[in-house]
C-alpha cells in the first residue's frame, strides 16, 4: 500500500490563511492577474518516492479557473495524470525500475513569469517564507528517496547562491550547506541534505518542461544519474 501525505486535509486552512493575511499586497491585486489569488497544490504527496521540486505552478493566460477552485485548488498526482507537464517525471520513474514519484512546488501562487516570484522575495518576503515553511514541512514528512530540484530559483530556496544573493533574507533559506568544493559527492554527482533526520541525496537540474526545458542529452543524463543514486543508496 502506498503511504501518502494528504495535503488538502492537512494544509488547506493554512494556505488559505496565508492568502487571507496577504490579500492586500500589490502582487495579488495587479490588473489582469486575478489568477494569483487562487493558490494550487497537489492533493497528496507519496512518501519514500522520487520527489520532484519546482518553484511555482504556471498559468496559461486565457485559462479559466473554475468557480469552486477560485479560493484554492488541489490537483491529483497519479501515473495516469493527463497533464503533459508531468510526462518527463513519469518517464524518469519508469526508467528507475518503476519507482514511486511525486511533485511539489515550493510556492503555491500561479504565475508563469518566475521573475515575479523572485521580486516578491524583496517586496513581501514573509508571503514567500510562510509558503516555504509549509512546503519544506511537507518535504520533510515525505521522507523522499531522492530530491530532484527542477529550476534555478527553487535551488536558491534550498541554499544555492546563498552568499551571492538574498544574503539579508536568512529566514527564507532552508539552511542547507551546499558548497561544491566542500561537500559535493563526486561518486553520485549530488549533494546530501538532512531531511526528516536522515541524509538524503539532492540533485539540482534544469527545468524538465516548457520553453526553457533542458535539452534531450541533459535529460537522459539526469535519468541515468537518478537511477545510479537510487541503486547506490538503496541497494
Amino acid at each position: 500500500m502506498v503511504d501518502i501525505i494528504n495535503i488538502e486535509e492537512l494544509y488547506k486552512s493554512k494556505v488559505l490563511a496565508i492568502w487571507n493575511n496577504f490579500k492586500t499586497i500589490p502582487v495579488l491585486n495587479e490588473l489582469d492577474c486575478e489568477y494569483r489569488k487562487s493558490p494550487i497544490l497537489p492533493k497528496t504527496v507519496i512518501k519514500d518516492s522520487i520527489l520532484f521540486v519546482g518553484c511555482n505552478p504556471s498559468f496559461r493566460l486565457g485559462t479559466e479557473i473554475k468557480e469552486e477552485n477560485k479560493a484554492i485548488e488541489f490537483y491529483p498526482l497519479k501515473d495516469d495524470q493527463k497533464d503533459r507537464y508531468f510526462d518527463k517525471f513519469k518517464r524518469i520513474a519508469t526508467y528507475c525500475d518503476n519507482s514511486k514519484w511525486s511533485h511539489i512546488d515550493l510556492i503555491f501562487m500561479r504565475e508563469t513569469k518566475q521573475e515575479v516570484v523572485a521580486d516578491i522575495t524583496y517586496t513581501n518576503v514573509d508571503f514567500i517564507k510562510q509558503q516555504l515553511d509549509i512546503a519544506f514541512e511537507i518535504i520533510s514528512k515525505s521522507n523522499p528517496r531522492v530530491l530532484v530540484v527542477t529550476d534555478s530559483l527553487s535551488s536558491e530556496f534550498f541554499g544555492k547562491k546563498k552568499v551571492k544573493k538574498h544574503n539579508k533574507f536568512e529566514n527564507i533559506w532552508k539552511g542547507f550547506n551546499l558548497n561544491f568544493d566542500l561537500n559535493f559527492d563526486n561518486e553520485i554527482g549530488a549533494y546530501w541534505v538532512e531531511i526528516n533526520g536522515k541524509s538524503t541525496p539532492i540533485v539540482f537540474s534544469g527545468m524538465l518542461s516548457g520553453q526553457r526545458a533542458m535539452d534531450i542529452g541533459s535529460y537522459e543524463r539526469l535519468m541515468w544519474q537518478i537511477k545510479l543514486i537510487l541503486k547506490k543508496t538503496y541497494a
